[in-house]
């Protein structure tokens, strides 16, 4: 099977592959991760480069697919986990982060190259990687804009209907009860949270065999 999937925000694409991998093995695993995710000719280009059976986006990365859903071929399956239509709370469409938040973070990030507000989010969302993948991730530019792609993008549930959606019940940063409210086949896994695992395990196990 090839699986091309898209990483969130912050996180390393070769360790998002592993992940992946975990649980689809045999697979041709190809992570994007957005350089921007405003670039809609990036999002064609890297969407048609190689089709792929299955369109898999993780928490940002939900976001930019549903954003260059029609850039997936109609015969592929979309799937995100952790799905964002909307990232911050003001915008009442399942996002608890407030705007207030995110425009610190943006600051703080352009103003110091210190990577504590990083290792801050993984240890939040609870996501177990190699310190020595900090090394490894994208530029500062690059991640200040995939903040500022959170802060201002929002997709409408009715746009996302046709992708499977998977959400942990305890995600720190969504609403597992609003997004049931405007994306009606979302299936909520009891006891997890933002981070990857639980959530690709819940995909496996309904869509193929692991």
């Amino acid at each position: 099977m090839k699986i091309t999937a898209v990483s969130g925000w912050a996180i390393p694409a070769d360790w998002f592959a592993e992940q992946i991998g975990k649980y689809f093995r045999g697979s041709d695993i190809r992570v994007i991760y957005p350089n921007d995710p405003f670039d809609e000719d990036e999002a064609k280009h890297k969407l048609n480069e190689n089709k792929a059976d299955l369109y898999l986006g993780y928490s940002l990365g939900s976001l930019w697919l549903f954003r260059n859903r029609h850039f997936i071929p109609i015969s592929s399956i979309k799937v995100v986990l952790a799905p964002i239509l909307a990232f911050t709370k003001e915008q009442d469409m399942g996002g608890k982060t407030t705007g207030t938040q995110l425009k610190y973070l943006i600051k703080i990030l352009k103003q110091s190259e210190d990577k504590t507000p990083l290792v801050d989010f993984y240890t939040n969302c609870n996501i177990p990687f190699p310190k020595e993948l900090l090394r490894s991730l994208p530029n500062r530019s690059t991640l200040i804009r995939g903040l500022e792609f959170l802060q201002s993008v929002k997709e409408y549930g009715k746009s996302v209907l046709d992708f499977k959606v998977i959400i942990g019940e305890n995600d720190i940063f969504l609403d597992s009860i609003k997004l049931k409210e405007l994306i009606p086949q979302i299936e909520i896994v009891p006891g997890a949270g933002h981070e990857p695992s639980q959530l690709l395990d819940r995909l496996a196990s309904t869509i193929f065999i692991k």
